[in-house]
């Protein structure tokens, strides 16, 4: 998941909104994925390639830095949410900084977008524009909505990503493996069949019960279990391995209450407390 929540639409940086990238398309701009689908009908030179590759890969090494700050404001937003005593100024404030690193990457990818305009002759970008949409909604040459359905895929993709972040948790191994499907039907241009992935996720990371207010867990209400140390390593290997079958949202930010109570009780060496913890993660992941 962790691709598809970061970099699903544009090779070049991270993702931008569908409505920011529709415009764009709109306006005859062209991503680097559908160069790639209509390379052998455009005839690319080997010069033209080589400049291809250059463009975008140094776009890349730019957008690691600037992808890493959005996510870092974005968590920190995140936090802050979370927390009930945060002022709507303190809210507003972290948002200026989102915003300001999102703007950094846009301008990235605008810049990359045009280089990869500019490589192109004149006819090959009118017959990219001719043959790209088709071919990128899978090949039906009488579909008008292959524009619509490409920011479809990304919008939803793009709000499970900003969900994922915003808890500040990485992707766990399950979400990561439906991701990496995911962007394999749309690197192949199957964007009917990716939306149809997507719309499963969307059911099973259960993303509009995020909407629901999350309550104070009182770990002093479950048993501690043992809490012979070899036995509470032994409990904890198995719930973070478990852990990695998650896809549920909401249930990784219920868990991160117990993450941050078990830090706590793990520093103050309360292995009763550990326990009580473990014990309420080991019934979560049941259910």
């Amino acid at each position: 998941m962790k691709k598809i929540f970061c970099c699903l639409y544009l090779s070049a940086a991270a993702c931008l909104p569908a409505a920011q990238v529709e415009e764009w398309l709109k306006s005859g701009l062209l991503h680097p994925d559908m160069i790639a689908t209509v390379r052998d009908e455009l005839a690319l030179t080997q010069e033209q390639q080589a400049k291809l590759n250059s463009q975008l890969s140094e776009a890349r090494k730019q957008a690691e830095p600037l992808e890493q700050a959005v996510k870092e404001q974005q968590k920190a937003l995140g936090h802050l949410l979370q927390d009930p005593g945060t002022s709507a100024d303190a809210a507003a404030a972290q948002l200026a900084k989102l915003l300001e690193a999102e703007g950094a990457v846009k301008q990235l990818q605008l810049r990359a977008l045009i280089g990869v305009r500019d490589v192109l002759t004149p006819e090959q970008l009118a017959k990219a524009r001719k043959l790209g949409p088709p071919k990128m909604a899978g090949g039906s040459s009488g579909s008008s909505s292959g524009g619509g359905l490409q920011a479809r895929v990304t919008e939803k993709a793009e709000k499970l990503r900003a969900a994922l972040e915003g808890l500040g948790v990485p992707p766990t191994e399950a979400m990561k493996y439906r991701g990496e499907e995911i962007e394999k039907l749309i690197k192949s241009g199957q964007f009917a069949d990716a939306n149809a992935k997507l719309d499963e996720l969307y059911v099973d990371s259960h993303y509009k019960e995020l909407e629901a207010e999350v309550e104070k867990v009182d770990f002093s209400k479950y048993e501690p279990g043992s809490t012979d140390l070899t036995t509470l390593q032994e409990r904890f290997e198995s719930v973070k391995a478990a852990g990695q079958e998650i896809v549920s949202l909401p249930l990784l930010r219920e868990l991160l209450q117990a993450k941050e109570a078990f830090e706590a009780a793990k520093d103050a060496q309360d292995a009763e407390k550990v326990g009580r913890i473990l014990t309420y993660v080991e019934g979560k992941l049941k259910k």
